[in-house]
């Protein structure tokens, strides 16, 4: 990997990590599901204007059904409910619970699209989840019950992670990761539009919540996708994940420099855990 292409991986964590941070700002004023919506609305435009500058043609002619499941697992459910443990919890809870997502991906690989597994892989897979318990339960020792739902919220997003990254894979040969990514954004707001028209704040939004849905939108989902996808074409998908050990340390270290959460030993000890279930399981992988 050279030079450009590391920082670029840190550029990109630092990136997707901020997502938690604009997600805890402007989400208990706008509401989980208007903020979602506005999200990949904005995401939708920008890789609709990127895609006429380069003048492609996304190839979603007879896949129109298998595009929207992709866009609700892959972006319009997660980022849905990934929001809502955000605005319950903290940014950097929210970032941590987001690094279970290759745990999540290698279950329902070996369940549903016959991915090959050993005993390291499931060591993987063990310590992994201990983490996730004792992230768990440290935030409900901190917070008590009310914090339960928003965080089987954060992990079923990240459950729905694991299936888009296989399920993107299987179904759409010959589709540019442009097309995909630009299809996904497209679907997922017309997914999410129900659920924000009825959850739509009543208050007009503050230009500080409207300029965290144009960073989330326009950096956080249509940048950072360039980013990851020049990545993947140019260190190939296993060096181009090494984001998911960056991302939530960055989350975490916005949201106690800029909201001043705090860093609980909890969420230290959860968190390593589960990146090094993250690590084993990926190198069985590889």
């Amino acid at each position: 990997m050279t030079l450009r292409d590391s920082l670029l991986l840190v550029l990109l964590a630092a990136i997707w990590g901020s997502s938690f941070l604009f997600m805890r700002i402007a989400g208990p004023e706008l509401g989980a599901a208007p903020l979602a919506w506005m999200r990949v609305t904005v995401a939708a435009l920008f890789l609709g204007v990127l895609m006429a500058s380069r003048r492609e043609t996304p190839a979603f002619s007879g896949r129109w059904r298998k595009m929207g499941l992709l866009a609700f697992t892959n972006t319009a459910a997660p980022f849905l409910l990934l929001t809502y443990a955000t605005i319950h919890l903290t940014a950097g809870y929210g970032a941590l619970l987001n690094a279970t997502t290759p745990l999540w991906g290698a279950v329902i690989g070996t369940l549903l699209f016959g991915l090959a597994t050993g005993r390291q892989m499931w060591a993987g897979l063990a310590v992994g989840f201990l983490g996730v318990g004792i992230l768990v339960a440290g935030k409900l020792h901190d917070v008590g019950h009310a914090a339960l739902l928003p965080v089987l919220a954060g992990l079923l997003a990240t459950a729905f992670y694991g299936h888009a990254a296989h399920y993107a894979r299987t179904g759409f040969p010959g589709v540019s990761a442009l097309g995909l990514a630009f299809g996904s954004q497209v679907l997922s707001s017309l997914w999410l539009l129900g659920p924000a028209l009825a959850t739509w704040p009543t208050s007009t939004p503050s230009w500080t919540a409207l300029a965290c849905v144009a960073v989330l939108g326009v950096l956080c989902t249509g940048i950072a996708y360039l980013i990851y996808f020049g990545l993947i074409a140019r260190v190939g998908s296993t060096k181009a994940t090494m984001v998911t050990y960056l991302a939530p340390v960055f989350g975490v270290s916005w949201g106690a420099l800029f909201l001043s959460e705090r860093i609980t030993l909890a969420m230290l000890a959860g968190g390593a855990v589960v990146l090094l279930g993250v690590a084993i399981a990926g190198r069985a992988k590889r």
